[in-house]
């Protein structure tokens, strides 16, 4: 508190100095400068006067030299003369011209001094004012015949700042003034208010010999003459610049003053303040000083006493000088036998990591902090990890005396991330490979591909194997599970043994693997890795005493053959397979010039079906169905067909495979199903009632919610509804959720027939296992029943099953009189074929049926 009212009275008294030099010496510069102000005053309003005056002659000379020139512009002699009756072409002329900005409006008077003519060329223009002006004017220059600049107002106001001036000019024909041109010309002026605001001068234009002339110079104005026009500007100060100029000269002497004292007071202040205040300010600051660090030290003391932080320091030497007692309890050692010890030869041991002594050696030079883990032991012997933190200490002078350290026992952390370390590293393993095979997996592959088609310095020729094991599923069904793990984990063998060490094998799921070239993908390579694994994969291989057979098919993309992108290359190769498999499996095919334009087909249809399905134009066809014996309609089926703008009626055979396969074949059974619904209740609403209509639906559909909201919402009561399901659909491995689904349609009164049976895929226990209601046989056996016996027997050998197990019978390829008349002796329920009918439109069945009804009408009459 002491040293703070030193320092408000040593600065008080200087400050309080300086001020009052100040004041007095800018008094005693006001009286010594009065008698020079008004001097002042009167220069300073003759140099703003001889300004504006020289400004106004710059404006108003252009203006009286235009006057003159346009007086005789000889459309306007004419025009005064009487030879026009109108002044359009001076008007033109005026249009042409560029005119001074400070120019309004012009004034023609004929020889008699009446005015003919007025032309407004600037908003600020005051015709009606001074028309009378203009024409006093006028007169006054037809009697002299000279040309007159003349000013017509009042002395103006302070708000107004402007004057006008009437330029006039005598225009003459063959010597004579016939008539006079009056130009208005609006003068503002430059010299309200200077300075602050305070003082106002004041100006007017006017005539030498004006009494205002005289009047304003015996008030004390200014006039200075306006050469262009024969005229003087009366420039008056209605409040003195005397206090102004005096105000100025003030301010700027108390600043001159000020600068002149400030460099004593600035001495006398730091000498002050050196001698004075700072001894006693750092004799204050040693005092609090020295009682902070005492209560510090104390303070750090007891915490160091109680921290669980072990604490040590250390002389420049590295020798121990002091440590608390968590220091004890994390090293093992006593305090005698800590005291004077160096801790790296106290803690460190053989496992220590020497990159960490290194690194604690070189921050201890540089008097560097520094924190590490580091590993450490127990009283020699336990291993156990601390978080180390080291700093120099520096005395008061900035020098260092010695070092603190500060560690922390951290073996369960170390020992939880180890672990977590482990995990993780096992996890990312699982995550990224093939639990069966360990060959990386579909998600490592992924990645993988996407990075190298990322960087064009790695993409360059690739190439993509897709294999296909052919015939697995016998294996699973026949030899079960394992079987089939061992066969996969034969053909991953394969795959490591034959591929190159750029190569990359990929198990991606089920009995599909990949094999990714990322140097050498050319399609030679590629070709000569699959024909390779083709043979040994054919290879059988033994499992409990039998041998195990399959097979492969492989479809191979490269980029070397500039088809597709880098990114295009695994549909490629699916692409690829899947040829190889219609081709017969057990294969290798490339993709090439043909398999590409074999996709762009596939992808063209593609596209023109989703346009198709879009516009509405897959339409239900009705094929109708016959009772064997009666040879009556019993029902019909529905067939898909397209109805394609250019080309007509397109069979299913052209889109339903590609449909397929871009998984449209629900939609597209959705649509149709939805039109043909309509369409029966139509036949109702007819008196056309079909005893029964059947649907083709896919294992998809059958799974599909929609299709129990569908059969519900049948908008037709009479006719039954059926649905087909191709035979490849009942395979011993379909998901129990179909059989779920199946009776859920039984229960809703839906029968279920197999489509295309004798094709060679579902088994008896299949059969047994969904329960079919009718079997449609194939009509490739129908067909070729009457001319080969093994056809014959096949076709009796349904019926034969279908007998046994209660299920009802129809042959589909009916084409003629024979075929139906075999199949109803074999014992076949229902007929279907061209023998009856093609499929039709609906507007067809509407005419087929009602012809079916007439004629078995006459045939029960």
């Amino acid at each position: 508190m002491a040293g703070r009212s030193i320092n408000r009275v040593f600065w008080g008294l200087l400050i309080g100095s300086f001020a009052f030099a100040l004041v007095f010496s800018a008094i005693a510069v006001w009286i010594t400068s009065k008698p020079f102000l008004a001097d002042t005053q009167k220069q300073a309003i003759m140099s703003q006067a001889k300004r504006e005056a020289a400004r106004v002659d710059a404006l108003v000379d252009p203006s009286v030299s235009l006057t003159a020139f346009l007086a005789t512009e000889p459309s306007l002699v004419s025009f005064v003369m009487g030879d026009q009756a109108r002044d359009d072409a001076f008007v033109d002329r005026l249009s042409n011209t560029i005119l001074p900005q400070e120019v309004t409006e012009f004034f023609v008077f004929d020889f008699e001094g009446q005015p003919i003519s007025f032309h407004i060329v600037s908003p600020q223009a005051q015709s009606m004012e001074l028309a009378s002006s203009a024409a006093d004017l006028a007169a006054f220059v037809l009697s002299t015949g000279e040309p007159t600049v003349r000013t017509i107002d009042s002395y103006r106001a302070v708000q107004s700042g402007t004057q006008e001036l009437l330029i006039a000019a005598p225009i003459r024909n063959r010597g004579f003034a016939e008539g006079v041109l009056v130009t208005v010309v609006f003068i503002p002026f430059e010299t309200d208010t200077i300075s602050d605001g305070t003082s106002s001068m004041y100006a007017r234009i006017v005539d030498p010999s004006s009494n205002w002339a005289l009047v304003s110079a015996g008030q004390g104005a200014i006039n200075v003459p306006i050469e262009a026009t024969g005229l003087i500007l009366s420039v008056k100060s209605e409040a003195s610049l005397f206090r102004q100029i005096g105000q100025a000269l003030v301010i700027q002497t108390i600043l001159s003053i000020a600068a002149a004292l400030l460099l004593p007071f600035a001495v006398f202040g730091w000498l002050g303040k050196q001698s004075i205040l700072l001894p006693h300010a750092e004799m204050e600051m040693s005092r609090n000083k020295l009682r902070e660090q005492q209560k510090e030290l104390k303070e750090l003391a007891a915490i160091a006493e109680r921290a669980g932080e072990a604490i040590l320091i250390t002389d420049l030497d590295c020798r121990i000088m002091w440590h608390n007692p968590a220091f004890e309890n994390i090293s093992g050692y006593t305090s005698e036998e800590i005291r004077g010890q160096l801790p790296s030869k106290l803690l460190q041991g053989p496992n220590t990591s020497a990159e960490a002594r290194a690194q604690i050696r070189a921050a201890l030079q540089a008097f560097e902090p520094i924190t590490i883990e580091v590993l450490n032991y127990r009283h020699g012997t336990e291993e156990y990890w601390i978080q180390l933190s080291i700093s120099t200490m520096f005395d008061d002078e900035g020098q260092p005396y010695g070092y603190m350290a500060i560690s922390q026992d951290v073996s369960d952390r170390k020992r939880d991330e180890a672990n977590l370390l482990a995990t993780t590293s096992a996890m990312e393993w699982q995550a990224l490979h093939d639990e069966l095979t360990g060959l990386p997996n579909r998600r490592y592959f992924n990645t993988t591909f996407d990075e190298i088609c990322a960087n064009p310095d790695k993409a360059r020729a690739l190439a993509i194997v897709r294999i296909d094991l052919d015939h697995f599923k016998n294996v699973n069904d026949t030899m079960g599970h394992e079987a089939g793990d061992l066969v996969l984990c034969e053909v991953a063998r394969i795959l490591r043994e034959e591929i190159g060490p750029d190569d990359v094998p990929v198990r991606v799921g089920g009995d599909e693997f990949i094999v990714f070239m990322t140097v050498d993908g050319t399609l030679q390579k590629a070709q000569i890795l699959a024909t390779a694994l083709l043979k040994r994969i054919a290879e059988p291989i033994e499992y409990e005493g039998k041998s195990l057979r399959y097979g492969a098919s492989f479809g191979i993309a490269s980029s070397s053959c500039k088809l597709v992108a880098h990114s295009e290359l695994v549909r490629a190769a699916d692409a690829a397979l899947y040829i190889a498999k219609e081709r017969g499996r057990n294969q290798v095919v490339c993709y090439g010039t043909e398999e590409h334009q074999q996709v762009n087909e596939v992808r063209a249809t593609a596209e023109l079906i989703r346009v198709g399905l879009d516009r509405g134009e897959f339409e239900p066809f009705f094929q109708p169905q016959f009772d064997a014996k009666t040879r009556r309609i019993v029902g019909a089926e529905v067939l898909a067909r397209w109805i394609h703008p250019q080309k007509g009626v397109v069979l299913p055979s052209e889109f339903l495979q590609v449909a397929q396969q871009l998984s449209m074949l629900t939609i597209l059974d959705k649509i149709v199903m939805e039109k043909a619904l309509r369409h029966v209740a139509e036949l109702e609403d007819l008196g056309l009632t079909l005893p029964r209509v059947s649907f083709n639906v896919t294992a998809d559909r059958l799974c599909d919610p929609e299709l129990l909201i569908a059969v519900d919402a049948r908008p037709f009561r009479h006719t039954k509804m059926s649905f087909e399901i191709l035979e490849s659909v009942f395979l011993d491995d379909q998901p129990e959720y179909l059989d779920f689904n199946l009776d859920r349609l039984r229960d809703k009164g839906l029968s279920i027939e197999i489509d295309d049976f004798g094709s060679g895929h579902a088994s008896m226990i299949s059969l047994m296992r969904v329960r079919p209601d009718v079997l449609k046989i194939d009509q490739r056996l129908v067909f070729g029943a009457p001319h080969s016996r093994v056809c014959r027997n096949m076709v009796r050998s349904i019926i034969g099953i279908a007998d046994s197990l209660d299920i009802g019978v129809t042959a589909e390829g009916v084409e003629t009189q024979e075929h139906a008349d075999m199949m109803q002796e074999m014992g076949c329920e229902t007929l279907q074929g061209f023998y009856f009918s093609e499929p039709m439109r609906f507007e067809d069945l509407c005419v087929f049926l009602s012809a079916e009804r007439q004629k078995h009408m006459q045939i029960a009459q």
